[in-house]
């Protein structure tokens, strides 16, 4: 009995034989026929003729709107330039500026790319900045900030010679060259900068030498100091990377450091105090030592009533 129910178990266990002969059928649902092939075809040709349509419309609609604007906006005579307002001071002129735009009458205000249009002016060297404004009238207005030249920039080796040469350059208070085409009596009185040393620099790009930029503190330290009964000044030059040597009318040469200006300042405002108060002809002053400045003049210098404490403070006289 037991074998009989193992037997029975094992019988029971084993999976059904396939039959020989017997396969699987698959069923095609999308079967091929004449007439489905003909549909097929029609629904193909709807498709195709509805997205024609589709692309015709667009075609008519796109070329709708750009004659719309060509005829209504870039044609219109109103959108057109019609007069250029320049404000401006300096050594270019209006004429000048506008013709580094670019712009002609056949432009349209509507259409023009400001950002190209102010790129183009401040290449330029001698602009700093601009402004661009337009209205839809004709009108376009040009807001131009120029470089103010302070000094004259003398550089032999860069070709850059005197004020009178034809080879002029000027200077502004950043150290950027500001190329000169027309000579004035307001130029000509600036005071010159020579620095035989002068690093290669662009026009309208500030210098990178650090004594351009001390030698133009100096001078507006020293032009700020003017008055009625003193030498004007009239060069500063550069001999060498230390040093910075102020000539001022008369025959007057005095030497700075190029840093630690303000107690330099303050020693050459002693002296000058006492020489307009003695009627001292000065030739040199050097004011790098910081004490015992020397000093020369061109006559014996009157130091009646000086005391121990006024003679300390005032260079020995030569």
């Amino acid at each position: 009995m037991s074998a009989a129910k193992n037997g029975s178990k094992k019988s029971a266990k084993r999976s059904p034989r396939k039959r020989k002969g017997v396969g699987s059928h698959v069923i095609d649902y999308e079967p091929e026929s004449p007439v489905i092939r003909e549909h097929e075809a029609v629904e193909r040709r709807r498709r195709g003729f509805r997205t024609a349509m589709w692309l015709i419309a667009a075609m008519l609609v796109g070329g709708v709107g750009w004659v719309t604007w060509h005829e209504a906006l870039e044609k219109n005579s109103q959108f057109l330039l019609k007069t250029v307002e320049v404000n401006t001071s300096g050594t270019l002129t209006r004429q000048q500026i506008v013709a580094a735009t670019g712009l002609t009458e056949a432009t349209n205000l509507l259409t023009m790319n400001l950002r190209e249009v102010r790129a183009k002016i401040e290449r330029l060297p001698q602009v700093k900045s601009a402004v661009i404004q337009r209205d839809y009238h004709g009108k376009l207005v040009l807001d131009v900030v120029q470089r103010i030249p302070v000094a004259w920039i003398e550089c032999p080796k860069q070709k850059l010679l005197g004020p009178l040469s034809g080879k002029g350059c000027l200077m502004d208070a950043e150290g950027a060259l500001v190329p000169c085409n027309v000579i004035t009596k307001e130029y000509l009185a600036m005071p010159r900068i020579l620095f035989p040393a002068l690093s290669e620099t662009a026009p309208g790009k500030p210098a990178a030498d650090l004594q351009v930029h001390a030698a133009l503190r100096l001078m507006n330290q020293l032009q700020g100091r003017v008055q009625d009964d003193q030498p004007a000044l009239e060069v500063i030059e550069i001999p060498n990377p230390w040093s910075l040597v102020a000539h001022f009318a008369g025959d007057t040469k005095v030497t700075f450091g190029v840093d630690d200006l303000d107690p330099q300042l303050a020693r050459f405002d002693r002296v000058m105090h006492e020489a307009r108060a003695r009627k001292w002809r000065l030739a040199t002053l050097n004011l790098i030592a910081s004490t015992n400045t020397p000093a020369t003049f061109h006559e014996t210098p009157d130091v009646t009533g000086l005391n121990l404490a006024d003679t300390a403070s005032t260079p020995p006289a030569r």
